[in-house]
């Protein structure tokens, strides 16, 4: 994550021919205390008649070092940034993280202010008390593939007595554990936490037995001949892509819940207005063959709605696993939640 630079009040030079007269100089200390302690986090200003403005920081997961999907689409065209402009937002500034956790945490942490991650780090942090609103879904649909290695089980239930892996905490993880009891083999099949790239080559070696894999990962697994052994998206177990805030940064910049979703909806219908436009940014964006990132994206991914139904419901049935696995803490009303938004 980039470091935050702290803005440092200004003070009056010195030169051996101009000293400040002591009253003056205390004067001008105080002034200099008062202004510094009443600048917000956020480095908001305010220009002479016109509303507060303000440095928007976003965080989210990259690979790239650069913002990806809607988000990517929406920084590349203009559109969010241009949205955002009507609640006072005069830049966007990103990080990246390697994780979901991790950019739940920077939020909590205060150091960003929007994170931009999969549902199952904002469930977990919602069911664990903070204080989140979900803003809108960037995303709804995706998909997850469990991928075995060569020479081993063609079908799920060929996993008895052996184990799947992915990292701990994810929407991998979650997947593989949903896939897991949707085939009756809860307790038969041992999810072990390790990384993808791990898992990935642990497949090609014969040491890992299946993994969870997504995107074009999955396809090109899938090209190379491992068999595929289901996917959450024939069983409507999709994911869904979140974008939350703490309540007291919503709360405390009026009209930004209606521009980010104005920004993200409306990217959104750009992406699929112009879909082979989108895939092929991805493909150079990614570095990987435009005909991969094509196998695995669909139009019906970029929701034009804040929150739609369809969404709604693949993250009623995320609550509801990791509501019945332990995993949230506190456990909480969800359509009331979503109402909120």
């Amino acid at each position: 994550m980039p470091a935050t630079a702290t803005a440092l009040p200004n003070r009056p030079s010195r030169t051996p021919s101009a000293r400040p007269r002591p009253a003056l100089a205390l004067l001008a200390l105080l002034v200099t205390v008062v202004v510094a302690a009443c600048t917000p986090a956020s480095s908001s200003t305010t220009d002479a008649g016109s509303a507060p403005t303000f440095t928007l920081r976003v965080g989210a997961t990259s690979v790239t070092g650069t913002p990806s999907g809607s988000l990517g689409w929406g920084d590349k065209t203009g559109i969010l940034g241009d949205r955002l402009k009507a609640a006072g937002v005069k830049k966007i500034e990103y990080s990246y993280f390697q994780s979901g956790k991790d950019v739940v945490a920077a939020l909590l942490g205060g150091a960003v202010d929007v994170a931009v991650v999969g549902d199952n780090p904002t469930l977990t942090a919602k069911g664990n008390g903070a204080d989140l609103r979900l803003l809108a879904f960037d995303q709804v649909h995706q998909d997850a593939w469990l991928i075995g290695a060569k020479n081993g089980p063609t079908t799920i239930a060929g996993l008895a007595g052996r184990s799947v892996t992915a990292p701990q905490g994810t929407i991998r993880d979650r997947a593989a554990r949903q896939l897991i009891a949707t085939a009756g083999l809860t307790g038969k099949v041992e999810v072990k936490d390790v990384p993808t790239p791990e898992s990935i080559a642990g497949l090609s070696s014969g040491s890992v037995d299946a993994t969870i894999v997504t995107g074009t990962g999955a396809a090109d697994l899938a090209n190379r001949g491992y068999p595929v052994l289901d996917k959450t998206m024939a069983h409507g177990l999709g994911a869904v892509g979140t974008t939350v805030a703490l309540s007291s940064f919503v709360d405390g910049h009026p009209g930004f819940e209606d521009a980010w979703r104005s920004g993200l909806t409306a990217t959104n219908a750009d992406v699929r207005a112009h879909l082979d436009d989108y895939t092929a940014w991805v493909a150079q964006n990614d570095g990987v063959d435009v005909a991969l990132v094509r196998q695995v994206t669909t139009a019906d991914t970029f929701n034009r709605e804040a929150l739609p139904a369809d969404g709604l419901a693949e993250l009623q049935a995320a609550y509801d696993f990791l509501a019945a696995d332990g995993t949230l803490k506190q456990p909480f009303d969800l359509q009331q939640w979503v109402g909120q938004a």
